[in-house]
């Protein structure tokens, strides 16, 4: 049943990201400088697109940047981008999502960060599935060493998406 729910979730997710337009992927600036990748705005917009897109009658519940630091089994700061489950049930945890603009290529030790959540979420809090969702590009390619960080996941349960351009379908990178 989890891999049914979890296989309708990313359908939902690949149409969501879609959605989200020029404006929310990398934020304009005032006086005429260079838009600028914000990882809330493209967030917000992804929550909303998501929200859009799930049934009434998906089981789950999708919130965002939930922070567990007084639930009584997780007890930590981990506080991931976005959580699909059923509060108050630690037997209906789907999927836990980090997501990173391409900017991190100047800061892996985030994206290393991220991944150990990820981890953490699916081997101590029994999370199904985990996304890490990385948009963005650099002359129209995801850097090298974000790649390579990639090919280090050695986690089968993690799925990479790479999320290139604005209202264009994401790639599953692993």
């Amino acid at each position: 049943m989890k891999e049914q729910d979890f296989n309708y979730f990313i359908k939902c997710l690949v149409k969501a990201i879609e959605n989200i337009d020029a404006y929310y992927f990398q934020l304009p600036v005032a006086e005429g400088d260079e838009p600028i990748y914000r990882e809330r705005v493209y967030c917000y917009e992804l929550y909303h697109q998501l929200r859009c897109m799930l049934s009434n009658g998906f089981p789950y519940k999708l919130n965002g940047e939930v922070d567990k630091s007084g639930h009584p089994i997780i007890r930590n700061a981990k506080k991931p981008d976005f959580i699909i489950h059923l509060p108050g049930d630690m037997e209906h945890n789907l999927v836990v999502i980090e997501v990173k603009p391409v900017t991190v290529m100047d800061r892996l030790n985030e994206l290393r960060k991220d991944l150990n959540t990820l981890k953490w979420f699916l081997n101590k809090a029994e999370y199904y599935r985990a996304i890490m969702l990385i948009y963005g590009n650099v002359n129209g390619v995801l850097p090298g060493n974000i790649r390579q960080e990639i090919k280090n996941i050695d986690d089968s349960k993690i799925t990479v998406l790479w999320h290139s351009e604005p209202n264009k379908k994401p790639e599953i990178i692993k």
